[in-house]
C-alpha cells in the first residue's frame, strides 16, 4: 500500500501467491496446553457450591475459588490465571513497543509481547492499549502468545487498521482513515499455545488491531489500540486513552483490595459477571439455605454472561430500533447479530444504546469497507478457516466527528435506571460484504465491541 503522499507502507501485503502468510515473521511455535477455560471451572464451582449447600455445607474454599476467577486473581496450573471476567483492570493493560537497534545504534524496529486467551465466545488480552511512540518511523512486530482453551478453536485473525500519514491532516485534526487488512488467518485448535509474530508498518500509521474470531462473531473480538489517541473530556481538554481508563478505574486497580473494590464498583449491577460476583460475596456470610438461592441466581447470570448476542435480564429491547445495545461490565450486549434492512444507499440504521455501568461510555460506528477494497488477496487460509480469504479494505468513520459527540451517560447509583442515547445513522453507501457495521466504545475499546454482519 501507498500512503497519501505516495510513500510505500511496508508490511501491508498480507499474502502473495508464493508466501501465504506474508506478515508472519518466522515460524509459528505450537505447543500443547491444558484446555480448561475459566468458563469450565466457574460453572463447575457454582454447581459444586450449590450442591454442598443443599447438603447443609457452605464451601468457603470453592466460593473463594469462584471469586478468584471473576477477579482474575492468580490461579495455579491454569492458562487463564490473571485474566479477570470482570473488566475493571484497563489501566493495567498497557503494552510498550520496545525499540530494536542495529550494531551501530540505528533504530531498525521494535517488538511488543501480547498474551491472549481464546475460549467459547471470548477473547481476552493482557494488552488493550499500545504505546508505540518508540517506533514511529520504523516497522515493528507484535509477538502474540495465544492460549486456545475449550471452545476457542478459530483462526487467528488480527485485522490491522492504519491511518494515512499524519502530516496530511489539518492542524488540530486527527489522522485520517486509510486502509485495513487481515494480517493473517492462521488456524488454531483447542488445547494449544501459539506464538505468532506479526509484522506492522511504521507506527505513525497505526490505529488499532481488531482481533476477531469469525466462527462466533459477534461477540468473539478484542481490540488493541494506540494509547496516544485522544478525546475531549467534559471540559474540552483532550485526554489520551490511558487517562480515560485511570480516571475511571484508578491508576492501579489491583494494587490492593480497596483499589480493586473501587474499580469493580464502577461496573453496573445488571452486568451478569457482577451479579455472579455479588452473589458469591454474599454467600460467604450466608446460611446454607441462603447459599442455595444465591447460587441459583448466579447460575442464571452465568448463562447471561455466556451469550452477548442477547440482552441480559433486567434490560428491555427498544421495539422501535434495529438493535438495542447495552454497555455492562465494560463490554457490549445486544439483541441482534445482523442488519438485513440495508438494501442500498439511503438505509437508516436505528440503534438504542444503553449504559448500565457507573461511568461514561461513548459510541462510534465504523464502515469497514469491503465492497470498495480487495476482498481476495491470493491466499485462502488453511485448516478450518478455508472459507475465508485475506482482505484489504479502505475504512471510514460513520459517526466520529466531533469527537465524543455520542455519549451514553452512566446508570443510576443503584444500577437499575440505565443511561440512554438513541442514534440514527443514514448509510449512504452499499452494504459491505463481510462486516456491515462495527460499533464500539472509543473511550474503553478492548472488548466493548459489537459488530453486525
Amino acid at each position: 500500500m501507498l500512503d497519501g503522499l505516495g510513500v510505500e507502507m511496508v508490511n501491508t501485503l498480507p499474502s502473495t501467491p508464493t508466501i501465504p502468510f506474508n506478515l508472519i515473521d518466522g515460524e509459528v511455535q505450537i505447543s500443547p496446553i491444558p484446555k480448561i477455560s475459566p468458563k469450565d471451572d466457574l460453572e463447575q464451582l457454582l454447581k459444586e457450591i450449590q450442591s454442598a449447600a443443599k447438603k447443609g455445607t457452605v464451601d468457603q474454599q470453592k466460593i473463594q475459588s469462584a471469586l478468584d476467577i471473576l477477579e482474575g486473581n492468580p490461579i495455579a496450573n491454569r492458562a487463564y490465571s490473571g485474566f479477570p471476567l470482570l473488566h475493571y483492570n484497563g489501566p493495567d493493560k498497557v503494552g510498550v513497543v520496545t525499540p530494536i537497534f542495529d550494531a551501530r545504534g540505528g533504530k531498525i524496529g521494535g517488538n511488543v509481547n501480547i498474551h491472549q486467551i481464546w475460549y467459547d465466545n471470548h477473547i481476552e488480552s493482557d494488552t488493550a492499549l499500545l504505546d508505540d511512540s518508540a517506533v514511529r518511523d520504523v516497522p515493528w512486530t507484535a509477538t502474540y502468545t495465544i492460549d486456545v482453551l475449550n471452545g476457542g478453536a478459530d483462526d487467528f485473525s488480527p485485522f490491522v487498521m492504519y491511518f494515512d500519514d499524519p502530516s496530511l491532516s489539518m492542524p488540530g485534526m486527527p489522522p485520517m482513515p486509510h486502509v485495513g487488512m487481515d494480517a493473517t488467518f492462521y488456524p488454531m485448535s483447542d488445547g494449544h499455545r501459539y506464538v505468532i509474530k506479526v509484522k506492522h508498518a511504521p507506527a505513525k500509521y497505526y490505529n488499532l488491531t481488531y482481533t476477531w474470531g469469525w466462527r462466533i462473531h459477534p461477540p468473539r473480538v478484542q481490540v488493541t489500540e494506540k494509547l496516544a489517541k485522544a478525546a475531549p473530556d467534559e471540559t474540552g481538554v483532550m485526554r489520551d486513552l490511558l487517562w480515560w481508563e485511570t480516571s475511571t478505574f484508578g491508576a492501579n486497580p489491583r494494587q490492593d483490595e480497596a483499589s480493586k473494590l473501587y474499580a469493580i464498583g464502577k461496573i453496573g449491577e445488571l452486568a451478569p459477571a457482577k451479579r455472579m460476583w455479588q452473589a458469591l460475596r454474599d454467600a460467604r456470610s450466608a446460611s446454607a439455605g441462603q447459599v442455595v438461592e444465591l447460587i441459583s441466581d448466579a447460575l442464571i447470570s452465568f448463562r447471561d454472561w455466556s451469550d452477548r448476542t442477547r440482552l441480559p435480564r433486567g434490560v428491555q429491547a427498544d421495539p422501535n430500533s434495529d438493535i438495542t445495545l447495552v454497555y455492562l461490565n465494560n463490554t457490549l450486549y445486544a439483541n441482534a447479530t445482523s442488519f438485513n434492512n440495508w438494501r442500498g444507499p439511503g438505509a437508516i440504521f436505528k440503534a438504542t444504546v444503553l449504559n448500565g455501568d457507573h461511568f461514561i461510555h461513548a459510541y462510534v460506528n465504523v464502515d469497514f469497507g469491503g465492497s470498495r477494497g480487495w476482498e481476495n488477496q491470493f491466499q485462502q487460509s488453511g485448516g478450518p478457516g478455508g472459507s475465508h480469504t485475506f482482505g484489504r479494505v479502505h475504512w471510514w468513520m460513520n459517526t466520529a466527528l466531533p469527537l465524543n459527540s455520542i455519549i451514553v451517560p452512566p446508570a443510576s447509583a443503584d444500577g437499575i435506571t440505565l443511561g440512554r442515547h438513541n442514534v440514527e445513522t443514514i448509510l449512504n453507501y452499499d452494504a459491505p460484504q463481510r462486516i456491515k457495521l462495527y460499533q464500539f466504545d472509543p473511550l474503553h475499546h478492548d472488548v466493548a465491541v459489537y459488530s453486525l454482519h
